[in-house]
């Protein structure tokens, strides 16, 4: 039987394998084989908690080597680009779900001097897994062959990845590179990794894209200040059990870097629990925000990954990956560790020898802030301006800078409109928070704005999930 064959079979078992879940016991029995993985699942959703879509906008650009499939399904943070580029909607609507950074660590048993050679393969029940390293064999349904053409994301969909002949333990080094999103999660003294395309590094790498929902669904009572948490657990705990969630916590950032936090507890949340769990204030006072809010976050979130199963150094890798989305981009957001069972159904993983599996995902939902708000009125009451001082601006040097947030205004040679920075302010995911805002609210202002900057997005594809699949080839 060769390797091919051995991995199907292995695939067909997965159920049952994660029933086991790689548990402690194997440990236990001589196979301490050891794996740990982090990552993020960003949502942004509404006052009524209803998810928006348009997410595939990418916050943290990855270096040059990154594999995707396919090219163009994600877009600057800005929204300045073509509806569509080689088919596929630039914010698309069918994107609620953004599943960022997960990074798989191995240590292989002590005394192990031999690299050891396994199978990974890991599925996004509700979405496609886009961006991965080393390179793995992709499939995502709906994107067509020829990835030219983007079908409907839906719930039903199911994306995968399969990295096949990974050594665990080999002397080989990763890409040069000096981006900040890569190189912090090689802070850890796991094992190098080589896969059978000759690529290594201290990690397997994946993000994706998904539409499902989070585990938690937030509305925003503005009339009493309050935010109230709603399970989403339907379809992802067994009959019978339940998981603790939590602790919680509600940040939010200013344009000066002052933050406020508050710390909710830890909520029970059973199988099929939709119901109402928790109420909280959703707004801070103004003695609430401080310079050094965000440090005491951090230290509160590192223990708690702990806690969860990673090791310190995983820990710290994985705040600083994400120090400036999590902490320093303005904003108001619900932070928790999505409990173990959530992310097993939402996120199948399995490998290909008997393992310790420690998984340990953090929920970020982005909720819509007072600076937002303001910004958003203003975009509806404001002249439009025309888009023809773009032209001269980016000829500047600084421009994809200053449209990433990263430059000054003035270093652009030119004067950015009022409406346009209004636009830029209101952080990543503008584009979707223009557009809700234009359905709620129309405005000629708002309206005008849309099409001078070819913000509008188009419709939910009506279409049909295609049958077909890209399977990249290795």
């Amino acid at each position: 039987m060769n390797r091919q064959t051995i991995f199907r079979v292995f695939h067909v078992c997965l159920p049952a394998i994660l029933a086991l879940g790689c548990s402690n016991s194997l440990a236990a029995e001589g196979n301490p084989l050891v794996v740990h993985e982090w990552g993020t699942f960003t949502v942004l959703q509404d006052d009524d908690g209803s998810a928006i879509g348009g997410l595939n906008v990418d916050d943290e650009p990855l270096p040059g080597f990154v594999h995707r499939v396919p090219a163009g399904l994600l877009s600057n943070t800005t929204g300045l680009t073509p509806l569509f580029a080689k088919g596929i909607p630039q914010r698309n609507p069918d994107v609620t779900v953004r599943l960022e950074t997960p990074v798989l660590y191995f240590y292989p048993p002590a005394g192990q001097t031999a690299p050891l050679q396994l199978d990974v393969h890991v599925d996004l029940r509700g979405g496609w897994l886009t961006e991965f390293f080393p390179d793995a064999q992709a499939t995502a349904p709906g994107l067509g062959k020829q990835r030219i053409k983007a079908g409907s994301l839906t719930a039903n969909t199911l994306g995968s990845l399969d990295w096949r002949g990974v050594k665990v333990g080999t002397a080989g080094s990763g890409p040069e590179t000096t981006d900040h999103v890569w190189t912090a999660p090689r802070q850890v003294a796991a094992a190098t990794l080589t896969a059978d395309s000759g690529e290594s590094e201290k990690y397997l790498f994946y993000r994706g894209v998904g539409h499902f929902d989070a585990p938690l669904r937030v509305t925003s009572d503005t009339a009493v200040d309050a935010i109230d948490l709603h399970g989403n657990f339907a379809d992802t705990l067994p009959s019978g059990d339940s998981v603790t969630l939590g602790p919680l916590w509600l940040v939010h950032v200013r344009p000066d870097g002052q933050a406020a936090l508050r710390t909710l507890p830890a909520i029970d949340v059973r199988a099929g629990d939709n119901r109402w769990l928790a109420r909280a204030p959703r707004n801070f006072a103004e003695a609430d925000f401080s310079f050094d809010a965000i440090d005491r976050l951090s230290a509160s979130m590192h223990t708690a990954l702990i806690a969860a199963g990673l090791y310190q150094d995983e820990a710290s890798a994985m705040l600083a990956t994400w120090r400036q989305a999590y902490f320093n981009s303005p904003g108001l957001r619900l932070f928790f560790v999505v409990p173990r069972a959530w992310a097993d159904a939402r996120l199948p993983l399995a490998i290909s020898k008997p393992c310790h599996v420690e998984r340990v995902m953090v929920a970020r939902i982005e909720l819509v802030s007072p600076e937002q708000r303001a910004l958003l009125a203003a975009l509806r009451t404001a002249e439009s301006s025309s888009a023809e001082w773009l032209t001269q601006a980016s000829l500047s040097p600084k421009f994809s800078q200053f449209l990433a947030g990263r430059a000054d205004s003035g270093e652009l040679g030119v004067a950015v409109p009022a409406d346009f920075q209004n636009y830029l302010d209101l952080g990543r995911f503008r584009s979707a928070l223009v557009e809700r805002e234009s359905r709620l609210r129309p405005s000629p202002s708002l309206s005008a704005f849309l099409r001078a900057y070819r913000l509008a997005s188009p419709r939910p594809s009506e279409e049909k999930p295609q049958a077909s699949t890209v399977a990249r080839p290795r």
